[in-house]
């Protein structure tokens, strides 16, 4: 691998415009058919074998329009009843627009259809009504133009002065795109980092336009592959936001690497070969512990959990990619015009690594202070993970203002807070009622009867049979909120008593709809979880043995990972389930944790803190293998690598924490948790722990039994060239005199 990165590198030197005009063709075919197919998105929850996918598969069977997308239009008049002649009248005719739209299917009116019939969807103040709206797309389709078309068709009831608000999939399809302002933002404080730490605008650019190509590849990417199975909306934000901070850090560590040997006094063609052969060579490895964390996710054997996995793997691999490839043919045009743009400072020489070095021979001097101060520095963020708890959120957690939030406000304070999250009861008779209606209405009767009787349930809404009188379903509506964990006792009652002695003859009785479905997926989230944290581990693990040839650094690294993983989770314990900064984030009180959000943080924090681990240790590696002074080689590496990876890691901070500006609370989440965890791990993990714990532990960092060293393939990061030849006259680097193997070359230098 090393031999062919460094012929690539030279040849992008000598080559450059020919490689990424060839590069861009391959850009412009990729992305050219994902504009004709886009990107095919679905938000349903889904868990294999549960309870609710089975009500939802018999739902999709028996009543096709309800198991598509559908929301809810909210009429509201304060002053007033919705039942007077007058505005019944308006929104009736609202609702008739509503139902000559294309995309509308169904659409089922508040008021009852025979006098004397009861009114579910009428408050009992008549302040409020809602409808409900069923469309001939997936909820995901649904997008702002179809909102506002169905608002739009509503204006008999607003002209009639009436409020109207869409609530449920439909407020989200209001609430339109985001847009890309969170990467705007993540991109512009990268850039003011990247200008600080490379001292120069060419410099400055040369990693945020490797980062774009990798995101837009990625994005095409994932597009192309969601058309072989659609994905959640969620999997390419996400994606977009771990693809633009590794795209950034990854480009800039070959920049660095290349910039130092042109410093050294390598011709531009040399330099280019040993830049993509070493610290091109440890992006590849980096980019390969990032997906195996990310592969763990796959473990989980839940779609949702399994598209997120997948998508953000694609995502790293392309800007691996586009690092590794696109890169070195940009760099080969602009060579000697690296330092154009410079700031002032930077202008005679490239910043020194003194302030690192210094830390390092502080910590060479006293490890046990690095290591203690480290460990209670980690304690302070762990500590609040005493307290996490999972549970769910609903659209009453959204910031205040947003359409989702303003009908569940509504809707709460007109109808309880169960009427945001109902259930949905499904019964699959079968032949249970033997083709007799009467004996099949009789008993759906019953379960209505049972169903209203429960302690927790509200109101019951139904049975709406098929026509084949094969099923009934009821919509229950809690007296609870989804997030409430009594909407989770009264899912686990009706399934184990309420519904059990029902189910006679053959019938069959599911409780789905999405509440009932979020908690299946915490239930298997809790099953999966210790799988996917062993094998995550353990191939880390593995990857790190072959790299260093010794077991003991993978081991104390899988360690520290845990503690920045702890310290992940500490944060967003503090910061939303505690809700201590919830409203600097603009939510409104405590926000609790969903179950997938730990175990997506673990797979991402560990991939990227194995990066940093990567980074820092090779270099450190480097001079043991060179010196055989263990002691030395922390400090020197540690002074290398410890500026250019704490830009790194300040440049993914700003990129995920700028994604903590969006609505949507798990991905303030996200953009939190990671951001901060990054920066720590990097700061204090890599910085001071790490560093402090290598120079206690001597040459017992670099112990490797023989029968390993036998049996383990070999990762070599340096530039070697082939069967000994000294192409342009570069010299094998890291011959070790005592016939070791050759050393890794020095990754990261910062001169």
């Amino acid at each position: 691998m090393r031999n062919a990165l460094y012929s690539y590198g030279r040849l992008a030197a000598r080559r450059p415009w020919q490689l990424l005009a060839a590069w861009l063709l391959v850009a412009a075919a990729i992305v050219g058919a994902w504009s004709v197919v886009g990107t095919t998105i679905d938000d349903d929850v889904r868990i294999p074998g549960s309870d609710s996918n089975r009500a939802q598969e018999v739902q999709a069977a028996v009543f096709p329009a309800s198991a598509l997308g559908n929301g809810t239009l909210v009429f509201h008049n304060a002053d007033g009843s919705v039942t007077s002649t007058e505005d019944r009248t308006a929104i009736e005719a609202s609702l008739r627009a509503v139902q000559e739209l294309d995309e509308v299917t169904q659409v089922v009116s508040p008021f009852p259809q025979q006098p004397g019939q009861p009114a579910p969807r009428v408050s009992a103040d008549g302040h409020t009504a809602y409808a409900r709206v069923y469309f001939d797309v997936p909820s995901a389709a649904l997008d702002e133009q179809a909102a506002d078309r169905v608002l739009a068709a509503a204006a008999p009831a607003t002209d009639a002065g009436l409020e109207v608000l869409p609530g449920g999939q439909l407020a989200k399809a209001a609430a339109g795109d985001p847009g890309h302002r969170s990467e705007l933002i993540g991109l512009a404080v990268a850039a003011v980092v990247l200008l600080v730490a490379l001292g120069a605008a060419a410099a400055m650019a040369l990693p945020i336009i490797s980062a774009l190509v990798g995101l837009v590849l990625g994005l095409a990417a994932i597009g192309l592959l969601s058309q072989f199975g659609a994905i959640p909306d969620l999997a390419t934000t996400v994606a977009s936001m771990i693809s633009l901070g590794v795209g950034i850090d990854y480009a800039l560590f070959i920049v660095v690497r290349y910039r130092a040997a042109r410093q050294e006094g390598d011709s531009h063609e040399r330099a280019l070969g040993v830049a993509v052969a070493t610290a091109g060579a440890a992006v590849l490895f980096a980019g390969a512990t990032v997906a195996v964390g990310l592969g763990g996710l796959l473990l989980a054997g839940l779609p949702l959990l399994t598209s997120l996995g997948w998508t953000a793997a694609v995502a790293v691999g392309l800007s691996v990619l586009a690092a590794v490839g696109v890169l070195p043919a940009v760099l080969g045009i602009v060579g000697s015009r690296l330092g154009a743009g410079a700031l002032p400072r930077h202008r005679s020489n490239a910043p020194k690594a003194g302030w690192w070095r210094r830390i390092g021979e502080g910590t060479a001097r006293r490890p046990w202070l690095a290591v203690v101060g480290s460990l209670m520095v980690l304690a302070v963020f762990i500590a609040p993970v005493a307290g996490l708890t999972l549970g769910q959120q609903d659209d009453g957690h959204d910031p205040a203002g947003t359409p989702t939030r303003q009908s569940y406000d509504l809707l709460e304070s007109a109808f309880g807070a169960g009427v945001n999250g109902p259930l949905l009861v499904v019964a699959d008779l079968g032949d249970a009622a033997g083709g007799d209606r009467a004996a099949m209405q009789q008993q759906a009767l019953a379960v209505n009867s049972a169903l209203a009787s429960v302690p927790g349930v509200s109101s019951v809404q139904g049975p709406q049979v098929s026509d084949d009188g094969s099923a009934a379903l009821w919509q229950v509506v809690p007296t609870t909120a989804p997030s409430d964990p009594a909407t989770g006792d009264l899912v686990t009652e009706l399934r184990e008593e309420i519904l059990p002695p029902l189910a006679t003859d053959g019938t069959q009785l599911h409780v789905g709809g999405q509440t009932a479905a979020k908690i299946d997926f915490t239930d298997q989230v809790a099953d999966r979880l210790p799988l996917v944290l062993a094998v995550v581990i353990a191939l880390s693990f593995l990857l790190l043995v072959i790299l260093f040839r010794s077991v003991v650094i993978p081991l104390t690294a899988a360690l520290m990972n845990l503690l920045s993983v702890g310290a992940a989770y500490g944060i967003l314990t503090f910061a939303f389930a505690e809700g201590h900064l919830t409203a600097l984030l603009g939510l409104d009180g405590p926000v609790p944790i969903e179950s997938y959000i730990p175990l997506i943080l673990f797979a991402v924090l560990f991939g990227l803190s194995m990066d940093y681990e990567v980074f820092l240790v090779s270099s450190i590696a480097e001079r043991w293998r060179a010196e055989r002074d263990n002691r030395r080689a922390v400090v020197t590496g540690l002074g290398s690598a410890g500026r250019v990876v704490t830009a790194a890691a300040l440049i993914m901070f700003s990129v995920f924490i700028s994604f903590a500006g969006q609505d949507n609370p798990v991905i303030k989440m996200f953009g939190v948790g990671l951001g901060l965890a990054v920066l720590l791990d990097a700061v204090v993990v890599r910085g001071f722990l790490v560093p402090g714990i290598m120079v206690l532990l001597g040459r017992a960092n670099w112990w490797f039994p023989r029968w390993l060293e036998r049996i383990m393939p070999r990762v070599d990061l340096e530039a070697h060239p082939s069967a000994g030849e000294t192409p342009d006259g570069l010299p094998p680097v890291g011959e070790a005199s005592d016939g070791l193997p050759p050393v890794d070359g020095p990754i990261l230098e910062a001169r």
